[in-house]
């Protein structure tokens, strides 16, 4: 049962599945999410860069590794009002913007499928591709989800027993993804995959469904006996999936049964639903927690989309993004499902799972007369941001700072509303749209270039306060903004003459080096596997010339990326205060100058 993945100790981490193996370099991937945290896309890049299992724990010069090597790599389409706003941004999360699409949906609908799709160059210049498809979202939370990883070859479809589905799997990606421009490169060798499944498993199909399109997915199966599913959100209209069978199960949860009609051919049982804006924990470990107690904590609750039907030997598995409502799978909903036959293994393990759960009893339950006015709030107030969402917004640097501009009128939305926005990186700076504005003074006098960024925030509330508010960041035209030279002034500050030393040793050697703290400044607590320190500065002008020869062209593709970095640096400790530029900055930055003088005189500056 542990190899089926319904037991706790068989969780499998996302990112650990897409994670390159020792002979591959990550060459592009894509993902689509609902919702997004900055907070999960540095997990992401972490976890593919060669800092690899360290994730989160990683170090700062780890993190700059990774945001060079990685994050140009990596572009990401989600709905354009899920993006969480960060607590902090440690002065580099807002780097990532230059990875983010975002889509807004039509009316009514929701841009809602999750997936990863990553191309590997492997040794003899061997490509191949991953396709992860699933419930898991791009964001914090310890919830019960669900997903198939395929692992395919380009080149193989001509001999594979199903080509039609290396065809399918182009056509998905083109249309799921079309905001990323890449894709579209790629649809010929796409088409020319051929994909494994795992062990046993058959894949017979997938579905999709662009946003704003009516067409249901298919997921019947002429004389199965038994349907069991998991949904973490149902309704009526969806409840036809068990039509036709005997035994039925449906696991959600409790506010979503009480919705639900009675139903004596369904068996109902409810788990704890979903948790929605859980930060991601990114301090780093106390040395007195017990780590096993930690891994052992039971899961929030279900966020997984499963239906299962049984025919005789038949074990027909549909696992996906959308949910068992009319939305999810009719439409208008952007979704994506695999149809696949399973081992009786698995699907005993499945059926076991549901089945454990509490059954659902009504007149246990105390009803809340509230709840159902507080969801139709919710679902006004989603709909009426979109004309923020959708407004034309620009920022203009001025003599008095930035300003943000709309050239659409948000009085119909503020005589319902609240409104106040913040640039991402300056949340200290919280400002409110009045009536008849149609611009505000986003940061006052003027911001430093390290902490530029195209994200704003934004907060709206209904004046009514019958639900709570919504918060979320999106990209704002700043035609000003030079993404490249910020990105060498954030990474600058973000080392700091304190870790510049150890940066150098790392780029010149091509290592990365085990640190003292995680990328957010935080001490690794004792017992962590990398809590030890790289060696910094001095650099002895013999291995820098060893480093050169065992890879001049790598060597030298680093050392130009070094160099920009090292201007911005000595930028940065020129802006600096007398308190920071103290005797011993000074005194280690011109050990590094003088280093990168004697490599220059060595290798030929033309290199």
């Amino acid at each position: 049962m542990t190899a089926s993945g319904f037991e706790r100790e068989a969780a499998y981490s996302v990112f650990e599945g897409l994670r390159p193996t020792g002979d591959q370099t990550l060459d592009r991937g894509a993902f689509a999410t609902y919702s997004l945290d900055l907070v999960a896309v540095a997990a992401l890049i972490l976890s593919l860069s060669r800092a690899g299992e360290q994730e989160l724990e990683a170090g700062p010069l780890s993190f700059v590794d990774a945001l060079n090597d990685v994050a140009p790599r990596i572009d990401i389409v989600f709905q354009a009002d899920r993006l969480k706003p960060a607590v902090r941004h440690f002065g580099v999360l807002h780097m990532l913007d230059r990875r983010l699409h975002p889509v807004q949906p039509p009316r009514g609908a929701s841009y809602h499928p999750k997936l990863a799709l990553i191309r590997y160059l492997g040794p003899k210049k061997l490509v191949t591709w991953r396709l992860w498809l699933g419930s898991r979202n791009l964001t914090g939370g310890q919830d019960r989800e669900a997903g198939l990883l395929l692992v395919g070859r380009a080149g193989g479809a001509r001999s594979s027993r199903s080509p039609s589905i290396a065809s399918s799997i182009a056509s998905m990606a083109e249309d799921l993804l079309s905001p990323i421009g890449w894709i579209a490169d790629f649809k010929d060798e796409l088409r020319s995959v051929r994909w494994n499944a795992p062990k046993d498993v058959k894949l017979q199909g997938i579905q999709w469904r662009r946003a704003g399109e009516l067409k249901p997915f298919i997921t019947g199966l002429r004389g199965a006996t038994r349907t069991v599913a998991i949904s973490p959100f149902v309704d009526d209209a969806c409840c036809s999936a068990f039509v036709g069978s005997t035994q039925n199960s449906l696991l959600t949860t409790t506010d979503s049964a009480i919705k639900l009609r009675a139903r004596s051919d369904i068996l109902l049982l409810v788990d704890r639903p979903p948790t929605f804006d859980v930060p991601i924990s990114v301090e780093a470990s106390d040395a007195s927690t017990d780590i096993d107690d930690v891994s052992e904590a039971d899961p929030a609750g279900i966020h997984a989309k499963l239906l299962l039907r049984q025919k005789g030997n038949t074990n027909r598995l549909w696992i996906g993004s959308a949910n068992l409502t009319k939305r999810g799978m009719d439409g208008p909903n952007a979704e994506v499902l695999f149809e696949l036959d399973i081992p009786p293994e698995v699907s005993k393990a499945l059926i076991s799972y549901i089945e454990d759960a509490a059954p659902f009893k009504l007149e246990n339950i105390e009803l809340d007369a509230n709840a159902e006015k507080q969801r139709a709030a919710e679902r006004e107030l989603d709909d009426a941001i979109r004309t923020i969402v959708g407004a034309s917004l620009e920022i203009v640097r001025g003599s008095g700072g930035l300003t943000l501009n709309s050239h659409t009128s948000f009085d119909q939305f503020l005589s319902e509303h609240r409104l106040q926005t913040w640039l991402l990186t300056r949340p200290d700076a919280v400002t409110s749209w009045e009536p008849g504005q149609r611009s505000v003074l986003l940061v006052p006098g003027g911001l430093p270039l390290k902490l530029e960024t195209v994200l704003v925030c934004f907060r709206a509330e209904r004046l009514q306060n019958d639900c709570p508010p919504r918060t979320w960041a999106q990209s704002v035209s700043f035609p000003e903004h030079d993404a490249e030279a910020r990105d060498r002034a954030a990474t600058a500050a973000y080392i700091g003459i304190a870790g510049a030393s150890a940066w150098v040793r790392a780029q010149l050697e091509g290592i990365v080096g085990a640190e003292g703290t995680t990328w957010t400044g935080h001490r690794r607590w004792a017992g962590s596997g990398f809590a030890g320190s790289g060696d910094a500065l001095p650099l002895a002008i013999e291995e820098v010339l060893a480093a050169w020869a065992r890879n001049p062209s790598e060597f030298e593709t680093r050392a130009e990326r070094l160099e920009d970095t090292l201007k911005a640096l000595g930028a940065e400790l020129a802006q600096a205060s007398e308190d920071e530029r103290d005797a011993a900055a000074i005194a280690q930055w011109a050990q590094i100058e003088q280093l990168w003088t004697a490599i220059r005189c060595a290798i030929g500056e033309a290199k």
